[in-house]
């Protein structure tokens, strides 16, 4: 129960401090073509959220499962992480990429749906 208390008071500082996402579009073109090449696209909200509004593809890994080390991926897989605000996405690419892992963090589903303006040049 203290474990579970602990997450829940890392998830809401980083909330307060980091929900601004800064998703770079040179990110957002690696993980698009990671998942082209295979990637599992995994949400790491609760699975309320991820039955009300997902994308198309995705699993439903949710972050206290990651964070009690519950993580049944592919080791072979890279990943590509979302949540609803880019907080618990950030935490779950950390702990992934611990447990050796290749991850991107979009942060949030608008910000992989976002349109990317390809320059010229």
């Amino acid at each position: 129960m203290k474990k579970i208390i602990c997450i829940f008071i890392l998830l809401l500082t980083l909330g307060l401090f980091t929900a601004c996402s800064n998703v770079t579009d040179e990110v957002l073109i690696e993980a698009r073509e990671a998942v082209k090449n295979g990637a599992l696209i995994v949400d790491v909200r609760t699975p309320d959220e991820f039955r009300q509004k997902h994308i198309d593809g995705a699993i439903n890994l949710p972050i206290e499962a990651i964070m009690k080390g519950n993580i049944k991926l592919p080791k072979d897989k890279e990943i590509v992480v979302y949540c609803r605000t880019g907080s618990r996405s950030r935490v779950s690419a950390k702990v992934l990429r611990e447990q050796g892992w290749t991850v991107y963090d979009v942060a949030t589903q608008g910000d992989w749906e976002r349109k990317i303006e390809l320059k010229q040049g």
